[in-house]
């Protein structure tokens, strides 16, 4: 029997971008970075890297863009930077987190 993957890629595609967004939602909220922020600074940083899950890259998503426009808004600077993890099964991804200085 032969499998119709015509029809599975694209179920596979929107699941992944539907756990991207929900990612990013998690990962890059406001509200938790901005606690973060305030913990790095009165340890006496100017910046925080904020680790994101190994081999993922949310640089794409709403939730990102969303996270961008918050940064500019408060007068911060970000940088992705990328990371080579070992998945759970096994396979070298890259992945991407985000520093956050001022």
């Amino acid at each position: 029997m032969k499998l119709n993957l015509a029809k599975l890629v694209p179920e596979l595609e929107k699941s992944y971008a539907i756990a991207l967004e929900n990612l990013a939602a998690t990962q890059l909220r406001s509200d938790k970075i901005k606690m973060a922020l305030h913990n790095a600074a009165k340890n006496g940083h100017r910046a925080l890297r904020i680790r994101l899950p190994d081999g993922i890259d949310l640089r794409k998503t709403d939730g990102a863009v969303a996270f961008e426009e918050w940064v500019k808004e408060n007068g911060l600077t970000r940088e992705w930077q990328s990371r080579v993890a070992t998945t759970e099964d096994g396979r070298q991804a890259t992945g991407f987190d985000v520093e956050i200085s001022w």
